[in-house]
């Protein structure tokens, strides 16, 4: 894993939820465009896959989109995967010569999937839908009239659309409207558009012990009478205690767990219930929480291997918090306005800066595939480089043990 860097991306179904995942990588950080290098990165994420962190463990069980270029379909690497596993996604730099077209052929009689990637229609470009089940468009900066026409010219044709690079619930729902069906883009990750005004008191209950448990001058009694007040809150958190490394088995009330594990522990687990809880909606709310934890958990892991020292549990809460606006549909300040934060944590979460904001700029960087933001930014938080892919596929390990994935 030291010199490839592999990050996911979701791909929603309409009305199904999630599909699966496609994976974006780079041989290293440095290289934000594969010029040059796409069958070589291509037979690297491979083996990768394979042999070294697994296909599932990446995708978590879903179907992996995993990218082909033309010399890695004409030697038939497919064939090391299970047809069920993945889609291959043929990239735009895939020429319909009858070679790739007989490849194409084998692939599809073999039960395997394939996807157009970054597909433009045209004469010489046609033969590959007589193939392919998926077609991928690039939606953004496209006019309606001109992803209609686009939805128009492969209507005839036996493949599912998928809009790639929605960033805006206005787009999804125009190309739904015109017959996309699966989903894939920025649009399930950022505040576009809040539709609640205020947090709802179940939720200011949670932050309120999240809140007791932060001040050192709250006794463990009020504490106690406070987790009472919601007994199935209070066995989650005892259960995920007693289940976790930490030397807090045997654990039967929440003043035994303060004094077992502490306060600070016991937050960051309240925390991460509460994330989790988040996420029981739907498909894309629990996509939003495993993010979420994820980068809780990768923000922890960088400021713990950083040259320069960064508080380890505030950088977790940075990352566990940083979608919370997302998941509430409700303006992070009001949320901020219920929870008492470090001025650090608060000043990383709505501005990303500060020492803990790095960390969050970082995370993000890499779970969009920006390459040259990443380098920057690991140097900038004094992070070695090529420990990244590493630290992301443990943090994707972590946050599924924590909802249960």
């Amino acid at each position: 894993m030291t010199s490839i860097f592999v990050a996911r991306q979701p791909i929603f179904e309409l009305g199904r939820g999630l599909m699966g995942y496609e994976l974006l990588y780079r041989r290293n950080a440095a290289v934000d465009r594969a010029d040059g290098e796409t069958d070589a990165m291509s037979a690297e994420v491979i083996v990768n896959a394979l042999l070294g962190i697994g296909l599932r463990s990446i995708a978590g069980g879903s179907v992996a989109f995993v990218n082909f270029s033309s010399s890695q379909i004409h030697n038939e690497s497919w064939k090391l995967f299970d047809p069920s596993d993945v889609v291959i996604e043929l990239l735009e730099t895939v020429e319909a010569d009858e070679e790739t077209l007989d490849a194409c052929a084998r692939m599809v009689k073999s039960g395997y999937r394939i996807a157009l990637d970054d597909f433009v229609l045209t004469d010489a470009s046609a033969p590959l839908l007589e193939h392919a089940s998926i077609v991928k468009i690039d939606v953004l900066g496209q006019t309606e009239a001109r992803l209609a026409e686009i939805a128009a010219e492969l209507r005839g044709h036996d493949v599912r659309l998928l809009a790639e690079r929605v960033e805006t619930a206005t787009v999804r729902d125009a190309c739904a409207a015109m017959g996309f069906e699966l989903f894939q883009g920025h649009l399930y990750s950022r505040p576009e558009t809040l539709s609640k005004a205020d947090v709802s008191p179940a939720q200011v209950a949670i932050m309120r012990l999240l809140n007791l448990l932060n001040d050192p001058d709250t006794p463990d009694q009020t504490l106690d009478a406070a987790f009472q007040s919601d007994l199935a809150l209070s066995y989650k958190l005892l259960r995920i205690v007693n289940a976790a490394s930490m030397g807090g088995r045997g654990i039967t009330s929440i003043p035994h767990a303060v004094r077992m594990i502490g306060r600070a522990a016991l937050h960051r687990w309240l925390a991460v219930v509460f994330v989790a809880s988040l996420g029981r909606r739907g498909d894309v709310t629990h996509e939003l929480a495993l993010t979420s934890i994820t980068r809780a958990r990768m923000c922890e892991l960088l400021a713990a291997n950083a040259r320069t020292v960064r508080p380890t549990g505030s950088a977790f809460i940075v990352g566990l918090l940083s979608l919370l606006d997302v998941l509430l549909e409700v303006p992070m300040e009001k949320i901020l306005s219920h929870i008492e934060l470090s001025d650090e944590v608060t000043t990383a979460l709505l501005r990303r800066g500060g020492p803990l904001g790095l960390p969050l700029q970082l995370v993000e960087s890499y779970e969009k595939a920006e390459w040259d933001d990443a380098h920057r930014l690991a140097q900038a938080s004094d992070v070695p480089e090529e420990i990244l892919g590493n630290l992301y596929i443990d943090s994707l390990h972590w946050a599924a043990q924590q909802v249960g994935v």
